[in-house]
C-alpha cells in the first residue's frame, strides 16, 4: 500500500485498528481454549498429584526416621531409584521476622564498622542527565568518562477508537 495523502493514512490508521481487534479477538479465543486445557489437565491430574505429595511426604518421614541406615554415603540405591540426603550450602538468612535486611545492614554497619556490608557504586544516570540539560557538563567531558548523551526521535502513532466506533 502507498500512502499518498492523509486521507491515504487516516484509511491505513482504520485498518491497523481492524487489524489490531481481529488480533486481540483471537488471542481471547486462544486464551479461552488454553483456560480450558488447563483446567480439564488439573482436574485429570490433581488425584495423582495429590498422591505423589503423600507418598514423597511419607517417604521422606521414614527416611527421616531411618536415617541411620544410610551410613555415611548418605545415599541409599534401590530398584526403582535412590533416596539421599544432602547438606544446601550455607547461605546467610534472617534470624525472625524482628529483623529486615535494612535493619540488619544497620546493625552490621554499627557493631562491625561496615566489615560486613557492601556498598555498591554506580553511575547516577539521572545527575549527569540533570548535568547535561543544566549544560554543567558537555559531550567532550562526557566522552572523556566513555559516556554520551543518547536519545532519539521515533516515530508512534495510536488509534482513535471512539471515532472508529461511530463510524
Amino acid at each position: 500500500m502507498q500512502l499518498r495523502n492523509f486521507d491515504d493514512v487516516n484509511n491505513a490508521l482504520r485498518e491497523i485498528a481492524e487489524c489490531d481487534s481481529f488480533i486481540a479477538d483471537r488471542e481471547i479465543k486462544m486464551n479461552e481454549k488454553i483456560n480450558e486445557l488447563k483446567s480439564a489437565y488439573e482436574e485429570e491430574t490433581s488425584e495423582a498429584r495429590s498422591r505423589k505429595l503423600a507418598l514423597e511426604k511419607e517417604l521422606e518421614k521414614f527416611c527421616i526416621k531411618n536415617k541411620n541406615e544410610f551410613g555415611s554415603a548418605r545415599t541409599k540405591n534401590l530398584l526403582f531409584g535412590k533416596i539421599f540426603f544432602r547438606t544446601t550450602p550455607p547461605k546467610v538468612s534472617l534470624l525472625n521476622r524482628k529483623y529486615t535486611v535494612a535493619t540488619a545492614v544497620e546493625l552490621a554497619s554499627k557493631l562491625f564498622k561496615n566489615k560486613y556490608v557492601r556498598i555498591k557504586k554506580e553511575l547516577d544516570k539521572d545527575a549527569i542527565l540533570a548535568s547535561y540539560a543544566a549544560k554543567e557538563i558537555d559531550d567532550e567531558r562526557l566522552a572523556a568518562i566513555g559516556l554520551k548523551i543518547d536519545q532519539q526521535e521515533k516515530f508512534g502513532y495510536e488509534i482513535n477508537w471512539e471515532n472508529l466506533k461511530e463510524s
